[in-house]
């Protein structure tokens, strides 16, 4: 009779722990992180009103307010975004398309192997971005300075090469006075290393909420490479070894990552990576270690978050009943083959 009852109570204390809404130690929020990942995934589409469409609520009266799209590399590539408006929530959401062609993955590479450039006064970060940012911004500039959206406060998304570009945007927003640091929200997917540890430093003064979203062992938020520090015993995983130099030039990440280590799914277990190294915590993707014989895998991570194929279910229009997982291993060789780029360049 007991041990039922101590059985009665476990299951009911089970129950009720799982009913409990999720302790969370920073501004993080999922479902708005969901609602991002479509846009991001939007901005792989021609147009992407569709997404934006099955997206968001028709109470919130979000409309498509204009279309971003410049060449910017030696190649012509083109990189581009859109920005999304909801006057009756004065909110603006400034999106950026990631990576379009292996010829520009493989021009992102080499200027990660090169010194980087500097952003005002913030330290340096990747000149690659740093040029596709500039080409794209006058039209966010101006969108920003509308006397009918001035007071609108600004979330930033994008995937890839797009989280980059975000991550800039959100930066430049602030430093120049556009926005305060408190109207301004920046989630990313996938996002690269994309300036040195004083950007990173100087980055998370005026942006706190920052949130890079990661999932399983996705190999681009570990390019370029970190400087390590093989000196740091305590915080060192087998043979891995954390990262150093928060303020100097070395490349470093800003912001919150914020790991699914096993899966993306509602109800998946996700990790708020606050420990140290600040930004570049041991404890979450930092501590995985990278087999090149397994790039495949870790490019599939990549393009999968929150169960679907980013750039497909984008051109799908975010049709929820598109399969958008499924990989077509051609499509994988060519990243891969494009990744061969950046081999050394991963920690």
């Amino acid at each position: 009779m007991i041990l039922r009852w101590v059985f009665a109570s476990i299951v009911l204390l089970c129950t009720i722990l799982t009913a409990l809404p999720r302790f969370r130690k920073t501004g993080y929020d999922e479902q708005e992180a969901r609602l991002l990942l479509n846009l991001a995934a939007g901005a792989y589409a021609d147009s992407p009103y569709e997404c934006v469409n099955r997206t968001f609520p028709p109470h919130e009266a979000r409309v498509l307010l204009e279309n971003i799209g410049e060449e910017c590399d030696i190649v012509s590539s083109l990189c581009s975004g859109y920005v999304v408006k909801s006057d009756r929530l004065q909110h603006l959401v400034l999106v950026f398309r990631g990576t379009k062609t292996k010829t520009q993955l493989l021009l992102e590479g080499w200027a990660s192997h090169s010194d980087g450039a500097p952003f005002f006064d913030m330290g340096d970060v990747n000149k690659y971005f740093l040029h596709a940012h500039q080409v794209l911004w006058p039209p966010v500039d101006r969108v920003l300075r509308d006397p009918r959206y001035q007071h609108y406060a600004v979330t930033v998304t994008g995937h890839s090469l797009g989280g980059a570009l975000a991550a800039l945007a959100a930066a430049r927003i602030v430093n120049q006075g556009l926005r305060q640091s408190g109207q301004i929200r920046l989630i990313t997917f996938g996002e690269p290393r994309v300036g040195s540890g004083k950007f990173a430093r100087n980055f998370d003064a005026i942006v706190p909420n920052a949130y890079r979203v990661v999932f399983r062992r996705d190999i681009v938020p570990h390019m370029p490479a970190c400087r390590k520090d093989f000196s740091d015993t305590r915080l060192r995983e087998e043979d891995v070894h954390p990262c150093d130099d928060y303020e100097g030039t070395a490349a470093y990440h800003h912001g919150t990552e914020i790991w699914y280590p096993d899966c993306m799914d509602p109800g998946c277990t996700y990790l708020e990576c606050t420990g140290l190294p600040k930004n570049e915590d041991m404890q979450c993707s930092d501590k995985l270690s990278f087999n090149l014989g397994d790039t495949s895998d870790y490019v599939w991570d990549h393009r999968n978050y929150f169960g679907v194929k980013v750039t497909s279910y984008g051109k799908s229009g975010c049709d929820g009943v598109f399969n958008a997982t499924e990989v077509k291993e051609g499509t994988i060789h060519k990243i891969v083959s494009g990744l061969k780029m950046w081999a050394s360049n991963i920690g």
